[in-house]
C-alpha cells in the first residue's frame, strides 16, 4: 500500500524585542507594551503559533535580557529553524543611534545601529550577516520602532528614506520622547565604563562586550578597509 508523504506546512516565526532601559536618563516607557501588543497581533490576526513567538524584554526579572548579544542569538536561532516557505518577523522597540561611518563617503557619513539594554550595538553589519543566513525561499520582515532605522541592513538601499540627513528638531515640536540616543552621549557613557581613552565607539564596545560586540568592531570577518559600500 502506497503511503503519501506528509508535507509540512510553512511555519511562522517571530522574535520581538522591547527595551525600556530602566532607571537611567535614556529610559523609555512604552517599548515593552509595544512588543506585547505585537505578539498578540501576530497570534490573533496573522495566525502565528504562540510557541513560535520569542519575546525579549528588559522588564526586571525577565530572562534572557535583550542585550545586543542575546538579540543577535535570538534572531540567529529563529533563522536556523527556518526552511523554504517559512515567514519570519523581527520587531524591535527601543533606542536607535548613529555613529561615524567606518568608511565615510560624501553622502553617507554615519552608520546605524539599534541599542540593546546593555548599551551594546546591533549594527548594520550584524543584520547583513544574519540576513545572509536566510534559507532560500524564506521571507523576513524587519520592523524597527526606533530612530535611524532606515539603513539597518548593510549594503541595502535605505527602506524608508534617508536616515543620515541632518534635520533641525525643536523641543516644542516633539510630542513624545524620541527613541534615539546621541552618539556623543553613548560614547561618554561607554567610556566611563571601559576606562579607555578613545574617541572610537568600537574600541569601548569591543573592550566591554568581547565576543558579543559586532564583528564590525572586532575585525573578525568584517574589514572596513575592504568594504565597498553601495550608494
Amino acid at each position: 500500500m502506497a503511503v503519501a508523504a506528509r508535507v509540512s506546512s510553512p511555519k511562522k516565526l517571530a522574535t520581538l524585542v522591547g527595551c525600556n532601559y530602566f532607571n537611567n536618563e535614556y529610559e523609555l516607557y512604552g517599548c515593552i507594551n509595544d512588543v506585547r501588543g505585537m505578539a498578540e497581533t501576530l497570534v490573533s490576526r496573522f495566525g502565528f503559533d504562540r510557541r513560535n513567538v520569542t519575546v525579549l524584554t528588559d522588564e526586571p526579572g525577565s530572562q534572557p535580557m535583550p542585550t545586543a548579544g542575546n538579540i543577535k542569538r535570538a534572531i540567529t536561532d529563529m533563522i536556523k529553524k527556518a526552511k523554504s516557505g517559512d515567514v519570519l518577523v523581527f520587531h524591535f522597540s527601543g533606542h536607535g543611534t548613529v555613529y561615524p561611518a567606518t568608511k565615510p563617503v560624501p553622502d553617507h557619513q554615519v552608520d546605524e545601529a539599534i541599542v540593546g539594554c546593555d548599551f551594546n550595538y546591533v549594527t548594520d553589519v550584524d543584520f547583513r550577516q544574519m540576513v545572509d543566513q536566510l534559507p532560500s525561499g524564506t521571507t523576513l520582515t524587519i520592523i524597527s520602532d526606533s530612530c535611524h532605522s532606515g539603513g539597518l541592513i548593510n549594503h541595502e538601499k535605505e527602506q524608508i528614506g534617508s536616515s543620515t540627513v541632518k534635520r533641525t528638531i525643536h523641543a516644542k515640536d516633539l510630542k513624545s520622547k524620541p527613541r534615539f540616543i546621541p552618539h556623543e552621549s553613548l560614547l561618554q557613557h561607554l567610556s566611563s565604563l571601559s576606562g579607555i581613552e578613545s574617541q572610537q565607539i568600537g574600541d569601548h564596545i569591543a573592550h566591554l562586550f568581547g565576543d558579543d560586540a559586532s564583528d564590525k568592531f572586532l575585525n573578525k570577518t568584517y574589514n572596513p578597509e575592504e568594504e565597498k559600500r553601495i550608494t
